[in-house]
């Protein structure tokens, strides 16, 4: 009997987002302990397109064609064996992170393990709950486990308006942290609507001297998601004698001073965790953290949305469309 196929949009090389097709692919088969999922609608990270590019080829296996998108939201359809707790019919969101790249949540189905999905609150959006769960835990997994951000303390997030940015700041001004953050001016008013106390325009300010003049012991934590050489060593440079700077998209400098000041520093990838995932989803649902804006484009706009993404010039975070739910 042939495999049931989907929709979905799909890379066979690497390059620009011309590369992306939209097709036909198999529907994924569940192995144990997963559940498939029919999918509403998926973000579009950084990530996407940096692997598209045929970036990070030392961190990932590959398996062409490869689906992009790792988080999405959608409607259980079918259960796996050894999964207990889930049952078709629920409404649910999801990371489908993997080191091996073949089926991603670009596409009308994704098999996903049930320990990364968490219910979906009534009160999101498909869109919304697409958005979430990778900056979610990214953001969580980064200020919360590994910095142990508390009430009181000072905090950096670098480009504030984008996907990451946007939780980070949320989060961490529910933390009760001071923030302050990078954004351009247009953007001041939505970082600080997030919980921004502090933003500065990079493009017409040098934020490290800002930085440096107004917290001249250093910050307690920098989330660190520029790439630039600069902002990676300064971020060393920045933070206060015991503090903490995970980096997100890059491993830390080799810097005498990371001893020297006692720094708390590491190369953070996100881990998948429905049950944590269901405690930050419960926060949205409570309003006590804030949805991020939203872009939302049809799934046959996958290169367009990618292309929007690397301009740099994004708010929030951009959602594919997929299924109406």
């Amino acid at each position: 009997m042939p495999q049931p196929e989907m929709r979905a949009v799909y890379y066979e090389e690497f390059g620009s987002a011309d590369v992306l097709k939209t097709g036909t692919m198999p529907r994924p088969e569940l192995k144990p302990g997963q559940v498939l999922v029919q999918v509403a609608a998926a973000a579009v990270n950084p990530i996407d397109r940096r692997l598209r590019a045929g970036e990070l080829q030392e961190f990932f296996q590959r398996e062409w064609p490869i689906i992009p998108g790792f988080d999405f939201s959608g409607r259980i359809m079918e259960t796996g064996s050894e999964v207990s707790g889930w049952e078709p019919g629920q409404d649910v969101v999801g990371l489908a992170f993997s080191w091996h790249l073949h089926g991603g949540t670009y596409a009308e189905y994704i098999a996903v393990d049930a320990a990364a999905i968490a219910l979906k609150p009534p009160s999101l959006s498909y869109a919304a709950g697409a958005a979430l769960p990778l900056v979610s835990l990214t953001a969580w997994q980064a200020l919360v486990e590994f910095s142990d951000l508390k009430a009181g303390q000072t905090v950096l997030i670098q480009a504030g308006a984008g996907g990451l940015g946007s939780v980070a700041i949320s989060i961490a001004k529910y933390l009760g942290a001071y923030v302050y953050t990078t954004a351009r001016e247009h953007n001041f008013d939505y970082v600080k609507s997030r919980g921004a106390d502090f933003a500065i325009d990079y493009t017409t300010s040098d934020y490290v001297d800002v930085i440096g003049e107004r917290e001249p012991g250093g910050l307690d934590v920098i989330l660190e998601s520029l790439t630039d050489e600069k902002a990676i060593t300064a971020a060393i440079h920045l933070v206060k004698t015991g503090g903490a700077v995970p980096y997100m998209n890059n491993p830390p400098p080799e810097m005498a001073e990371i001893k020297e000041k006692n720094i708390k520093t590491d190369f953070l990838h996100n881990r998948p965790d429905g049950q944590m995932l269901g405690e930050i989803m419960t926060l949205y649902e409570e309003k006590k953290l804030p949805i991020p804006h939203l872009d939302i484009l049809l799934l046959n706009d996958a290169a367009e949305a990618h292309r929007r993404s690397e301009s740099w010039q994004t708010r929030g975070k951009i959602v594919l469309h997929i299924h109406d739910m």
